[in-house]
């Protein structure tokens, strides 16, 4: 069946002027935002977890409090776990089995050490 262009402009109507320009700006605004929303999403999200892994990283486990036998010292600039080991042995046990106790009785995951930063010596 052939239908007429009369009846086919019946069924579907021409934009006129107005409404063709504002569909077109409405198309384009919206593949402008659309880029925006999702870069905006993956930068939110990029954060968020940031924030979530450096939550975890700073609020881990906190070692007791010092007990009598133990001292606490107080991490100077350029102080390092040897020589901090290096202070506290006799010279007749290894220092890299006294750097991992120190590690280990503060809870530390690396042998990285900061201005400021209180260790806790065990009784060696």
């Amino acid at each position: 069946m052939i239908t007429s262009p009369s009846f086919y402009r019946t069924i579907h109507k021409q934009e006129t002027g107005k409404a063709v320009v504002l569909g077109h700006l409405v198309k384009r605004l919206m593949k402008k935002h659309t880029a925006k929303i999702i870069v905006c999403t993956a930068v939110f999200a990029l954060l968020f977890t940031s924030f979530l892994m450096i939550g975890t990283y700073a609020s881990g486990n906190h070692p007791a409090e010092a007990a009598v036998n133990e001292h606490v010292v107080t991490v100077h600039s350029g102080d390092t776990l040897w020589g901090i080991a290096q202070q506290f042995t006799d010279g007749k046990q290894d220092i890299r089995y006294i750097i991992y106790l120190i590690q280990d009785r503060n809870d530390l995951q690396s042998s990285e050490i900061m201005p400021g930063q209180r260790l806790i010596i065990p009784s060696i």
